[in-house]
């Protein structure tokens, strides 16, 4: 579907926002990025283990705790994801979140972070917001004009704060995806 929809819409840059693998082999990202047609940026999931930041090397899509410009607009990217009570393959404590976002974040670059920030589209089915206190802050003191995200497959949306555009893309083995557009304004459109 990923290829499908990259044909179609011919988008400028194309995102993912983690869990490529969902506990699969690192060798499964490979054989998803390699020699797609437009630029690529990825950060893992919470869901992949960490070994997979050389299979994105290698492949020069890795934005996990980078800031990378593509199509005029920079991009810094976060994986892994916030402590869950599951012990999955990549956390980070909401300490070494924040202190490499501030390493890496600017104003008006887009945040592509795995673990949606605490409040906004976060919330598990039991209604508890899980997402991450370091992203939220963030957010709050850069206001980016996009956030993209995922981790909480069940919390598929679009939220703002302030100016900040956030969005959810959800799984995408579930088919799920996004198109964005930003000139000037940010505009989501959930597929």
């Amino acid at each position: 579907m990923i290829r499908e929809n990259l044909a179609r819409y011919k988008p400028d840059v194309f995102v993912a926002a983690g869990d490529v693998t969902n506990f699969g082999p690192v060798t499964w990202a490979e054989a998803l990025f390699r020699g797609l047609a437009v630029p690529t940026l990825v950060v893992p999931g919470n869901c992949d283990s960490p070994e997979i930041l050389k299979i994105l090397d290698g492949l020069a899509v890795n934005l996990h705790a980078r800031k990378v410009v593509r199509a005029s607009h920079t991009f810094v990217g976060i994986g892994g994801a916030n402590p869950t009570p599951f012990g999955t393959p990549f956390e980070l404590s909401e300490h070494e979140i924040e202190k490499t976002l501030r390493g890496v974040m600017e104003p008006e670059a887009i945040l592509v972070s795995h673990p949606p920030p605490n409040g906004y589209v976060d919330a598990i089915h039991s209604g508890a917001h899980v997402g991450s206190t370091a992203v939220r802050t963030i957010i709050e003191e850069f206001e980016p004009p996009l956030v993209i995200c995922g981790h909480i497959h069940e919390a598929r949306g679009i939220a703002h704060h302030g100016r900040t555009t956030i969005v959810n893309v959800g799984p995408a083995m579930e088919g799920h995806s996004a198109l964005v557009e930003i000139d000037g304004d940010v505009r989501v459109e959930l597929m």
